[in-house]
């Protein structure tokens, strides 16, 4: 199941009651932000939250702005998360004003699906810049344990990791 959206100040919401039916959601319940606008809660449901500009059909001759008789219940299908202490509101929550008995829905919660900024996936592989070279070599002994003989330490420099150092050994020497 794909993440819903959550709600941000300025939304698009809707009634189908409103002779004008796109209205504008309000955040007035917090300061916190997600993508530089203010998250909605479950707070915002009053008469300054829910802004529209139309008048209510359900009002006689359709005379009464929807702004003056707007009475809603409690939001429906929010989030689990809480915005300072209250449910966030998601893309499918909706409000049902009890004035007209038309449920208020969100039609564009805001919130952008688009990354802000992109981080490489890996590393860039900086080569080296002076040619690979051994700087030191050393022949190491164990005094401790008769079976190992000795080993060599070398100490290089511009070689790249997994890349594969030969010495060629001479008794002798």
């Amino acid at each position: 199941m794909a993440a819903k959206a959550y709600v941000c100040d300025g939304a698009k919401i809707e009634c189908q009651l409103c002779t004008k039916p796109e209205g504008e959601l309000k955040v007035t319940s917090n300061e916190i932000k997600i993508q530089d606008k203010k998250f909605a809660n479950a707070k915002d449901k009053e008469k300054m939250n829910l802004i529209f500009q139309g008048n209510c059909k359900k009002s006689p001759y359709q005379s009464s702005p929807c702004q003056a008789v707007i009475k809603v219940e409690d939001w429906q299908g929010v989030a689990d998360a809480l915005i300072q202490d209250d449910p966030a509101l998601l893309e499918d929550s909706i409000i049902m004003c009890t004035y007209g008995g038309a449920p208020i829905k969100i039609t564009d919660h805001l919130q952008k699906n688009e990354p802000t900024s992109l981080e490489p996936i890996m590393a860039p592989v900086v080569m080296p810049a002076e040619d690979p070279k051994i700087v030191n070599i050393d022949w190491k002994e164990d005094d401790k344990d008769p079976k190992i003989k000795g080993w060599i330490e070398a100490t290089t420099l511009n070689i790249m990791p997994g890349e594969e150092v030969r010495f060629y050994l001479d008794e002798k020497k």
